[in-house]
This record gives C-alpha cells, structure tokens and sequence, in this order.
C-alpha cells in the first residue's frame, strides 16, 4: 500500500514475458511455413524445369527421326528411309520396335522408334522417348508423331514431257493430250557472265576506226545497255538451236496452250489396247479411301502462263467410285493461268494457287554442251563411250547391221525386227522409214544431226522393263511425219520435237520446245525413269523427299 490512500499497484512483467513467447512462437511458425513452401515451390520449379527440359529433349528425338527420313544418313547407314521398321497393328503397338538412342549430355538422352504406320500409304509412326536428371530428380516424356514420308523423282525422266528453254514465248506450241506429269522450265539459255553484272550482254555496235576488224579502247561505241562500258557478245548455249539467246519466259508469255481436245490427266485413260499390251499396268494409289490408278500427275510450270480455253481441262473433277484417279496430284505455276476458262478448269489435288514448288538449279535442262569430265561435254561422252557410225542412217526395206564394242544394231526389214544393245552413234541425220519396228533389246540411237521417225515403234515383249529403245538428236526430232502413229520409248532433241499427227506415244519426251499439231496422245510410263535405256542426258534420279506431320501427342510423362 502506497500514502494513505490505500490503493495497491499491479505487477504485469509476466504477463509480458508470455506475450513476447507467444509472438515469437508466431514469428517461428510463419518463418518455418515461409521455409517449407519456398523450398516445395523450388522443388516445383525443379520439376517444371526438367519436365520441360525432358520435353525438349524428346522433341530432339523427333527431329533426329524426321532427318532420317528426309535423307540425312540413319544409323544403320540408310539414307532411303529403310531403317523403319515392322507395320504394327495398332499406333500403340511398340513390341517389335527397333529403338535408335542418343545421349545428348551427360543428364539427358533419348530413345526413337521409326516404323511404318497401318494402311501403308507413305505414313510412319515416330515415338520418342526422353530421360533427364538432375541431382537426385529425373524426369520423362514420350512424344507420338504420325508423319506421312513422301519421295519423288523430279528427274526430267519422271514426266511425260518435259520442256527446257522454250521458243518464241512458248514451251509448247499447239495442242496436246497429255498423261502424267508435265514438267516446263522456261529458264533462259546459260551463258558466261564475263564482266559479273549477272545478266546477258549481247555485242553493242561500235566504230571501228582503225579497220581492224575488232574493237579498240577509244573507239565509238553505243551504250546500249547503260553500264557505262561497251560489252562484247557474252559466250552463251544456244540450247534450243534458234541462233539467238533467248531469255527466260517472261509472265505473259504462254507456256502452254491448252484448247479443243487438249487435256492433262492422270491415267490411262482413252490409250489403244495395243499399247497398253506393252507396256506396264498404271500404278495404284488409294485417294479418298478408294484404291485407284493413279500416273501421280503434278503439272509445274516456272515461267510463263498456262492458258486454258474451251472444253480443255487440267485434270478432272474427282468421281467416287471410280477405279482412276481424275484429279491431279498437284499443279506448280508461278504466274498463273489465262484462256477464257483459266483456273477454273484446274483439278488439283493442292488448288491452283502454288507456285512453282523446286526454286532455282534443282532441275535444269541437260544439254549436250553441260561439261561431263573427263570427256569434255556430254557429246563428247556419248561419242567416246559409242558404237560410232561416220554416217547417217536409214532404216527402210533393205536390212542394216552394225556392231562394235560399245553398241550393236541389227535391222530385218521384212520383219521389222529391230535389236539393239548399247549406244549407237550416227555422225549424220537418222531417218525410221520402215513399215514398222519391233524392237528387241536395251539400247539407244544417236544422231549428231536430226532423227526423224514415220513408222509405228514398239518392244517385242514390254517397255521399259525389258525392252527399252532410247532417241538422242543433237537437233532436232520429228515424230510420226507421215501418219497417226503408235510408238514406245524415251526421246531426247536438244532443239525441238515436233509431232504433226495425232499420234500415240507411251513415254517420256525432253527437249527445249515442242510444236505439235493436230492433238497427239502422249502417255507417261513411270517405270522408265529407273529403267532408261543407255545413256539419256539428265538420266540420274533427283530425290526431293518431303516429311509432313500429320498428328502430333504428348503420350506419358513423369517426374520424381
């Protein structure tokens, strides 16, 4: 008791004293609770990241596969795709799988298994599978890609024409049926770019002052194209022999003109039962769930305009149930089509607003003048690796034989029996003038000057598997010049190949222009791309391999 008051004070330290425990008890609690989630959100973190890490690299073993498939070497040391492996009977299937793996890094690798998917048709199954760590965490992903592998030859062989320079603003002049893949280039002669301003520099007049015959510095000269110097005649070859440099088509110039009865398609379609008797069956494709006979038609035109009038189509609108396929398998024109029907008679797999799909230097037009070490040229190649005949040749109603150690032929004429085995090298023209020829063997004519062929030609057996009869002109080649005819075989004219008939021809024919009259009927037979007869210039395959995704799933994952 304080005074005389007779109040009594309260001593409160020890309540204080709990307070602060009790605050601190707090504080630890919320510390530890701070603690245990930021360590389980690292431990998360860690987890997210390897999962995402596992999922990058199992997308690495997708791309691995895919470049496989696209021609990089396999591991076996494939380069054609083979390595797949076995069809299984469902997407789930994985018990027969061959599996590729591939460490990346001390904590990462993956395992892929590539194989054929059910039903065929060019698709493959990729699985991959991914394992990462790090520290005493890992993690796993596997991936399921469904990609459909296509390859195709864009040789000049694989088309039932193909067309290099063109003439005149055209690569086709007049009309045509046409079976199979078309294949126009338009592309301007080659020349050498003396002074290096990437373009032709024709020879610009100039005064010759001095009289001798060749242009001094100093003297006169017009400026034709505005380079600031004179140019001389650049080097250039004259592809399709017309004496002049031609540029490429430009985008109003007409590629190809199709009217009247004129068509491209993609089967056999209207041919003659005699020659489908000699050569083999169209192929087969399944399109829409259909299996159907199919060329694997692709119309592609680099320069110049398709013009499309009348009844003429590109293609044809698809039929179910029918045992052809009508529809082309793609069409490639950069600048277009024109004719009063145009576009709208396009029947494309892809439309008809693609571009010309192989861009610059895949596919060029073989000349004879392309360098061909050692021999010089490809001439050169052909007359050094040739039977060789000082002569021309003609084949008529008496018999003919030659025979030496590169090629022989032999001709009976109240037969018509033509065998033939290796190259055959005529100096002069070579003129066909029999009733007919059969043929009988694998060999090829060439002639430094002109063929001209006016009879049926056909193999003894079947084209191109067995038999198989090459043309080589150096200029030009005529086709049934006397009447509709019926022939088998691979032609090749540097110049042009020109058909005035309505003739029938199962094959392939290449050459800088063509001029036809009167609608001829020319059938692609896509076996002879890989059985050409001896010798055809730009004969090596051209692999464009393409790989498109057609599904793609996250199968399982875990992470501990």
């Amino acid at each position: 008791m304080a005074g005389g008051s007779g109040r009594y004070f309260k001593n409160n330290r020890g309540n204080a004293t709990l307070i602060a425990i009790a605050a601190l008890l707090m504080l630890t609690v919320i510390s530890s609770a701070l603690v245990t989630t930021a360590v389980s959100s690292l431990t998360i973190a860690k987890r997210q990241s390897l999962n995402v890490r596992a999922m990058q690299v199992a997308e690495a073993g997708i791309d691995r596969a895919i470049s496989w498939l696209r021609g990089e070497p396999a591991p076996d040391g494939s380069t054609d795709g083979s390595f797949r492996n076995h069809v299984g009977a469902s997407s789930e299937n994985h018990t027969q799988c061959a599996w590729y793996a591939e460490q990346l890094s001390a904590n990462e690798s993956f395992k892929v298994c590539i194989r054929d998917a059910p039903g065929g048709g060019g698709k493959v199954i990729i699985r991959s599978e991914s394992y990462v760590t790090y520290g005493s965490a890992s993690a796993s992903r596997a991936i399921e890609v469904v990609a459909e592998r296509r390859a195709e030859n864009v040789s000049c062989w694989n088309n039932v024409i193909f067309a290099g320079v063109g003439q005149a603003g055209h690569s086709i002049n007049g009309n045509v049926v046409m079976r199979g893949s078309v294949h126009l280039l338009g592309d301007g002669e080659s020349f050498t770019d003396l002074d290096n301003d990437y373009r032709w520099d024709d020879d610009e007049p100039y005064t010759d002052s001095n009289k001798n015959g060749y242009y001094d510095l100093g003297e006169p000269y017009t400026d034709v194209d505005g380079d600031g110097h004179r140019d001389a005649r650049e080097p250039f070859i004259d592809a399709n022999g017309n004496g002049v440099r031609d540029p490429a088509l430009k985008i109003t110039d007409l590629a190809e003109e199709l009217s009247g009865t004129a068509d491209i398609g993609n089967n056999y379609n209207g041919m003659s039962s005699t020659l489908l008797a000699k050569i083999p069956s169209c192929p087969t494709t399944t399109f829409a769930g259909e299996t159907v006979q199919s060329l694997s038609a692709k119309l592609r035109v680099k320069h110049g305009q398709v013009s499309i009038s009348g009844s003429a189509v590109a293609g044809y609108p698809q039929q179910t149930g029918n045992s052809v396929k009508e529809t082309q398998d793609g069409a490639y024109v950069t600048d277009g089509y024109t004719g009063n029907k145009g576009a709208s008679s396009v029947y494309s797999d892809n439309g008809t607003s693609a571009d010309y799909d192989l861009g610059d230097g895949v596919v060029t037009f073989p000349t004879l003048q392309d360098p061909f070490p050692p021999y010089g040229t490809y001439m050169d190649y052909l007359y050094s690796t040739s039977t060789v005949v000082n002569s021309s040749l003609t084949l008529s109603s008496s018999n003919y034989s030659v025979s030496g150690p590169n090629g022989s032929l032999t001709y009976t004429a109240s037969t018509g029996l033509l065998v033939i085995t290796g190259k055959v090298y005529f100096t002069g023209d070579v003129n066909i003038n029999a009733s007919k020829i059969i043929y009988r063997g694998r060999g090829t004519i060439i002639s430094a000057g002109d063929i001209n062929i006016n009879c049926n030609v056909l193999p003894e057996t079947r084209f191109p598997t067995t038999d198989a009869l090459g043309w080589i002109a150096a200029k030009n080649m005529t086709v049934g010049g006397s009447a509709q005819l019926t022939l088998a075989g691979a032609f090749y004219a540097q110049y042009k190949v020109y058909i005035p008939k309505q003739s029938e021809v199962a094959g392939s024919m290449v050459s800088s222009y063509f001029s036809v009259k009167n609608v001829p009927h020319l059938y692609q037979v896509p076996a002879l791309a890989t059985n050409l007869p001896p010798g055809m210039p730009g004969g090596d395959p051209i692999w464009i391999i393409t790989v498109d995704i057609k599904s793609w799933r996250d199968v399982t994952g875990y992470s501990k």
